[in-house]
């Protein structure tokens, strides 16, 4: 069967592996989409500081993937060969999928409303949903998003149902400012061409976020920094992006401001799963306006190989796994 490998440092190549087997409570699900998460798939293709040569080849990309049950393990209940499924898997045309209910990385059902292009979005929807509840965005409240990648145009929509007073988009790029209009920000701040902390007190009459959602991720740390000074005192930030360097903690900006860890207080509830897809079905979260690529898997390397060098131009890359 084939399947995404980083064979070595920013290369992605389709290889050919041996097809998984199952085991008695799993099911093996034929691919038809997944979703490409460039911020945490680009750790596992670039080398960072202080990794090691054997980090690669690298099998660990991708882990939202939808498709259809071909087999089913002898002990499992609630599934059947022909079901529509969501995964937590890799990038490959065959996975098995546990359908235990205490798996971290859980066989979902896809609802009939759903089409396969958005049904991969399902599987940020526990994420999403515990972000937006560490967050604790109140009504009329202005929440600032940092980084317009796919996590931070995902969580300008979740924060926009929760009816505050503006949300702005902030990201260096005029691509993704134009897609975080798409996902609902209010204002969007071009941070190449102005002070993104200056821009956002300015947008709030010099007061400052009264939450900032920091979503950016890979070397531009300064960000972090950016995402202190534009958040108002006794405000809040939600750490959501994983940097590939350390950040650097602005002297006294936290005596008077929670930063807050994404994912501390996790819940790994496997219904936070629906509540996404439930807003998916209804219109609520518009992921398909986000979509800017929607290719073959055999198209991969070359997505790769442009996210590796202007991930700006992507915001959700899809890939079709059916043909």
């Amino acid at each position: 069967m084939k399947k995404l490998i980083a064979l070595e440092p920013d290369k992605v190549v389709v290889a050919e592996v041996q097809a998984p087997t199952i085991g008695p409570g799993e099911v093996l699900v034929r691919a038809v989409r997944s979703l490409v998460s460039p911020g945490s798939e680009l750790n596992r293709v670039r080398r960072l500081p202080d990794d090691p040569d054997d980090k690669w080849p690298n099998h660990d990309l991708g882990y939202a993937m939808c498709g259809e049950v071909v087999e089913v393990g002898a002990e499992v209940e609630g599934f059947r060969v022909g079901d529509r499924v969501a995964t937590m898997q890799h990038h490959q045309e065959l996975v098995a999928s546990s359908t235990r209910l205490d798996e971290l990385k859980p066989t979902l059902g896809i609802p009939d409303a759903l089409t396969w292009d958005q049904a991969p979005f399902v599987l940020w929807g526990r994420s999403c949903c515990n972000w937006t509840l560490k967050a604790d965005i109140k009504p009329g409240e202005t929440v600032a998003v940092m980084g317009l990648g796919l996590v931070g145009l995902l969580m300008a929509m979740w924060a926009k149902l929760q009816g505050p007073g503006k949300v702005v988009g902030v990201d260096p790029h005029e691509s993704r400012l134009e897609l975080g209009r798409r996902a609902g920000c209010d204002e969007v701040v071009n941070a190449a061409e102005s002070s993104s902390v200056e821009a956002v007190r300015a947008l709030t009459g010099g007061r400052g976020a009264d939450c900032t959602l920091h979503c950016a991720a890979g070397p531009h740390v300064e960000a972090f920094e950016h995402s202190q000074l534009m958040t108002r005192d006794r405000g809040r930030i939600v750490l959501v992006g994983i940097h590939s360097r350390p950040l650097t903690i602005l002297r006294g900006q936290f005596l008077w401001k929670d930063l807050l860890g994404g994912c501390t207080d996790y819940d790994m509830d496997h219904g936070l799963f629906m509540v996404g897809a439930e807003r998916i079905a209804n219109g609520s979260l518009p992921v398909m306006d986000i979509v800017t690529h929607n290719v073959a898997f055999t198209e991969a390397p070359g997505i790769y190989d442009m996210l590796n060098r202007r991930e700006h131009e992507a915001g959700a890359v899809l890939l079709r796994w059916d043909g």
